[in-house]
């Protein structure tokens, strides 16, 4: 059986060794059932000592739990922002380890990720995303442009981040300050598998809208085809399917039709 306490000397529980493998289970469980903070925050001391997440689990033994305050140094977030983005995720697990802040907003400029997880969706660096999320990264934070994580990743068409990020509680429907939803953004740049995914999820456009009538015509002056038989797809499916609905979706086709024609045209 292994005992745990907190530094106080209150018990805590006491866990069967068979149902743990080892330290890092042992504060992912601690986290989930007892209400501590994710593992990257804790620490657990056998007589003094801190153990490695690796540390086997395989003996009866009476276990101290220690949970750490954020780092408040600013190179750390730096560092984690910057691993976030293109460094090795062991270099991400480390910093987390310090333990950094996953939520702090470290690039203040419109339209450029703000935080370490913005960074890495818009990057689509599902392995690091996951990370941050366990570290409890808010999945709908903002930052200064209004984007989001769930954002960033449409922009750039990471469908793997983008389901993770809505399996992990993302909204949908967010927009930036400039009004744009993360299915205007899919839709503008062409992903259609990301666009499905988040008219699956949910996500509408209300062509009644400047902003989102301007992305679908956009994206038909694109020439993203696939795109716009997604979203007249899903338009013609709503119960409030108006004129100005069906005049968007026909201009549309009309721009990609000519659009289309263009590119006929210039390889004769």
């Amino acid at each position: 059986m292994l005992h745990i306490t907190l530094l106080s000397g209150e018990d805590l529980t006491s866990i069967p060794c068979a149902e743990l493998s080892d330290v890092k289970t042992l504060k992912q469980r601690l986290h989930h059932q007892h209400g501590l903070p994710p593992r990257f925050r804790q620490r657990l001391l056998r007589e003094g000592s801190i153990l490695d997440d690796a540390f086997e689990l395989d003996a009866p033994m009476d276990l101290q739990v220690l949970t750490l305050p954020f780092s408040e140094a600013s190179e750390t977030q730096d560092r984690l922002y910057e691993a976030s983005r293109c460094g090795p995720a062991a270099e991400v697990e480390n910093l987390l380890q310090v333990p950094a802040d996953p939520d702090t907003v470290v690039v203040d400029f419109d339209m450029l990720p703000g935080s370490p997880l913005m960074s890495a969706s818009s990057a689509g660096r599902l392995d690091v995303v996951q990370l941050l999320v366990e570290a409890k990264a808010q999945v709908d934070l903002t930052d200064s442009s209004g984007g989001t994580a769930l954002i960033y990743a449409s922009i750039n068409g990471h469908a793997g981040v983008l389901q993770f990020l809505m399996e992990s509680g993302a909204q949908v429907g967010l927009s930036d300050r400039h009004g744009w939803t993360s299915l205007m953004h899919a839709a503008v740049n062409g992903h259609a598998e990301v666009v499905e995914f988040l008219l699956e999820a949910g996500a509408e456009l209300d062509l009644c809208d400047q902003e989102s009538s301007g992305a679908v015509m956009t994206a038909a002056n694109r020439g993203h085809a696939r795109v716009l038989q997604l979203l007249s797809e899903a338009c013609s499916q709503k119960d409030d399917y108006s004129g100005r609905t069906a005049l968007v979706l026909a201009t549309s086709r009309r721009l990609l039709e000519e659009r289309t024609s263009q590119k006929k045209s210039s390889k004769k």
